[in-house]
């Protein structure tokens, strides 16, 4: 039995989402896995999978500008909240190792969690970087709407600066040049059902890391004048009525019955969201938050004619979009046609069984029946 230490960053849903797929993939074969989790996401995982042990971790806040990492802001940061990380790390690494009963484990996987990489670095164990944050490594570009690359790879490189192995899960092509550890997944989605598009139906996802509220209120503002649809607002603010078209939700499961059949998505520019919505073929209106990933992805959408993006947010640009919606779908299928020809699970599953002898639950009894 191989004992995987999972580190889950606490920073956005797609993290989350991401790694519960890879947990169910993982859980079908002969491993003990351990949970590195925030606080605020503990109750989430444990309703999940409450037979997996699980230890808190606190998240490292680093910022990082067009010049790259910003230690006196940081070190500003953590002064104002009286934050101890390096005790929190030690904390995190004594809690590891009992339970896994005072030993190591054999492999460390992160999505994005820098405490579980510095503990692999430390006890000189396997790291696998499995997350989509790590394309900007590979990628030639430099400043989107003033906003720098180095934003993105500072990051990286501090927190993780040596890995076994990388995958990589995008929703668009990267170029490998043959870099031996990179390992390119298309993106790790979650089965969800498709069914008959509700023509009047349609979500809108308000990120809870938004610093601006002013952009929530401005589609708001939109879509009131816009009663032919029925639109589901997802955030967990609180906002005026603006009309019985408009339905306020909670973030939460019933995000996913909604896909099943709504016409288009309005969001911010995640990663996950927006492979969610090529997946499904939903065409997507979307605005960047203001960081360098949000605004290169939804670049990304533009170029591959998969949605538009919000600029002027008024009536003539929304009403742009909506006439183009039968474009972006197609658009959408010949996409995944092109970039998604493998399966994210059989390719991640071969490369980690292969090099890391992971096999599946009992093999034994298969290989000497009775």
């Amino acid at each position: 039995m191989k004992k995987i230490l999972i580190g889950i960053c606490g920073i956005g849903n797609g993290h989350i989402n991401r790694q519960k797929s890879i947990i169910n993939a993982l859980l079908e074969y002969d491993v003990q896995i351990v949970l590195a989790i925030t606080q605020q996401n503990y109750d989430i995982f444990d309703k999940l999978y409450p037979q997996l042990k699980k230890v808190t971790i606190h998240i490292p806040w680093i910022v990082s500008d067009n010049n790259g990492l910003n230690f006196e802001e940081t070190l500003g940061i953590y002064r104002n909240k009286g934050i101890n990380q390096f005790e929190k790390f030690l904390e995190f690494a004594i809690n590891v190792t009992k339970i896994f009963n005072n030993s190591l484990p054999d492999i460390i996987i992160t999505d994005y969690e820098p405490n579980v990489a510095q503990y692999s670095y430390a006890i000189n164990k396997p790291l696998i970087c499995l997350e989509q944050q790590s394309k900007f490594l590979y990628i030639q570009s430099d400043i989107i709407k003033h906003i720098s690359i180095e934003e993105e790879i500072s990051r990286i490189r501090y927190f993780f600066p040596k890995v076994d192995m990388r995958f990589i899960s995008s929703f668009f092509e990267i170029k490998q040049n043959n870099v031996s550890d990179l390992k390119l997944l298309p993106p790790i989605l979650k089965k969800i059902n498709r069914g008959k598009t509700d023509e009047t139906k349609a979500i809108v996802y308000f990120s809870p890391y938004s610093n601006d509220v002013n952009d929530f209120v401005r589609i708001l503002e939109l879509i009131k004048n816009y009663n032919q649809y029925y639109f589901n607002i997802y955030t967990n603010l609180e906002f005026p009525n603006y009309g019985e078209h408009i339905v306020f939700k909670k973030i939460g499961e019933q995000f996913e019955k909604d896909l099943y059949d709504c016409k288009f998505i309005i969001s911010s520019s995640g990663h996950q969201l927006i492979s969610e919505a090529i997946n499904l073929e939903i065409p997507l209106y979307i605005f960047p938050l203001k960081t360098y990933e949000q605004n290169y992805n939804c670049s990304m959408v533009e170029q591959h004619n998969l949605g538009k993006r919000i600029i002027s947010c008024d009536e003539n640009e929304f009403n742009s979009f909506l006439s183009n919606i039968n474009e972006y779908t197609e658009k959408m299928k010949k996409h995944k046609q092109l970039y998604w020809k493998d399966d994210w699970k059989t390719l991640f599953l071969k490369e980690i069984k292969q090099k890391y002898n992971i096999t599946t639950k009992n093999t034994f009894l298969k290989d000497n029946k009775l």
